[in-house]
């Protein structure tokens, strides 16, 4: 029975013994089941003078009791009375009680519970929630998560990864710059670790803490369009290529359409409504990519008071203005490169552009494209590299601030993120980045 119960609660120690006995106990208004054990076994040494047990130097000298919270049993918060045998050593008149792999000296918390509040906490959930589910209160549950934390966070001048993602999010009011640093290995899509301020000269001192071999090793590296970034990759990593995220180019070239049909919508508010009307119903359409509008099905739009398709609702738009569906082309050309991976038909409609009457905004960010387009280059020649993971990584701590109702200080919010997403090993992707890169 003992050992039924021992295997139950893994409790995986040879010197304790369960007493076949349960109870009910009212602890500050909360319900307890209470286990009863008693934790002895012969003393080799003294742990203070060091000398060893011959001939009774050290004997038993009763037992001191403690209280140890285990994890929830049947829903049930669950303490174990453990009665720890305590020695007498004659050589030094002192005692000491025995110790276990339960739960660490001078500890009240058992080790299956600290384990069991560190998984909680890799969810996106309050401190004070995960406290109240474990019975402890919320400094416990930060002091775990600050101790687990400094056993798997990243040392710093250590390694690095090949591939490598980096991004910014907005972390604490308390921090230098407006925005924290990021950066997680492309590969297992694990955070590497995170810098309270991303700008150039922080940044640096901080990859220069890495040596010459591991910053070397460094293959590409996928950011936004960013140029502080660009320039710190360069002076960093000497054999690493700039890939900038196809979101960002996509984003870009999305957010000019758009823009461009606002100022043409806006036109014919006062004197041509209906016009006015369809610009605004339909702008979902003008950002659908061209080869995805459904040329072949009709419905039945109010707007339009007849049957029609998606395809026919883009020309009809395009054709009031000249502005707004060359703009409209030269953005969606740039789309269908980005797609098949085409550089000479980027590098093609990029130059074509300047032949073309064009919204100022897209041809601002065609500028952009033209300054950066060997680091584009390098986007389609790497088509698996992205920032994907690392956006959503960046959701997912939004999303904690949220429930959190914000953080306030920077270490505790750090030491959370770097749990979230470090505490187990994520499994690999099924292609290697190595035949990708």
């Amino acid at each position: 029975m003992n050992n039924f119960i021992t295997e139950l609660l893994r409790l995986k120690e040879p010197n304790l013994v369960i007493e076949e006995k349960t109870d009910e106990k009212e602890i500050k208004g909360r319900i307890y089941i209470m286990l009863y054990g008693v934790l002895s076994s012969k003393a080799d040494k003294c742990q203070h003078c060091g000398i060893t047990n011959h001939q009774r130097t050290i004997i038993k000298h009763g037992f001191r009791v403690i209280n140890v919270k285990l994890p929830r049993l049947s829903g049930f918060p669950c303490l174990l009375e453990l009665k720890k045998q305590r020695y007498l050593c004659h050589n030094c008149n002192r005692t000491f009680v025995a110790e276990t792999s339960i739960v660490d000296k001078y500890c009240c918390l058992s080790n299956n519970l600290k384990m069991f509040i560190a998984d909680k906490v890799r969810e996106v959930r309050s401190i004070k929630s995960v406290a109240e589910s474990c019975c402890v209160s919320s400094p416990t549950v930060v002091r775990i998560i600050k101790q687990t934390v400094d056993e798997i966070r990243h040392k710093v001048g250590s390694h690095l990864p090949e591939h490598i993602m980096m991004d910014e999010f907005k972390s604490v009011k308390n921090v230098d710059a407006s925005m924290s640093f990021i950066y997680c290995d492309s590969t297992s899509h694990q955070i590497i670790d995170i810098v309270s301020d991303r700008r150039k000269f922080n940044l640096k001192n901080y990859f220069m803490k890495f040596d010459l071999y591991a910053r070397k090793r460094v293959k590409t590296v996928c950011i936004d369009m960013y140029e502080p970034y660009m320039d710190l990759i360069s002076d960093v990593f000497p054999n690493a290529l700039v890939i900038i995220d196809r979101f960002h180019i996509v984003q870009a070239i999305n957010r000019e359409i758009n823009r461009t049909r606002v100022k043409v919508m806006n036109q014919a508010r006062r004197n041509r409504r209906p016009l006015y009307n369809k610009y605004k119903r339909y702008w979902k359409l003008l950002l659908k990519p061209k080869l995805n509008l459904n040329a072949i099905n009709y419905k039945y739009h109010r707007l339009f008071k007849t049957l029609i398709t998606e395809k026919d609702i883009v020309s009809y738009l395009l054709s009031n203005d000249n502005t707004l569906n060359n703009t409209y082309e030269i953005g969606q050309e740039l789309i269908l490169a980005l797609k098949h991976n085409d550089i000479d038909l980027f590098r093609s409609v990029l130059y074509k552009s300047r032949q073309n009457h064009i919204s100022e905004g897209l041809m601002r960010v065609l500028r952009s494209f033209m300054k950066y387009l060997p680091f584009i280059c390098n986007t389609l020649n790497h088509p698996m590299i992205t920032n994907g993971p690392i956006e959503g990584i960046n959701n997912k701590i939004k999303l904690l601030k949220r429930n959190a109702y914000g953080y306030r200080n920077y270490a505790n919010f750090r030491d959370r993120i770097l749990l979230m997403s470090r505490l187990y090993k994520l499994r690999q992707r099924k292609t290697p980045m190595h035949e990708v890169a």
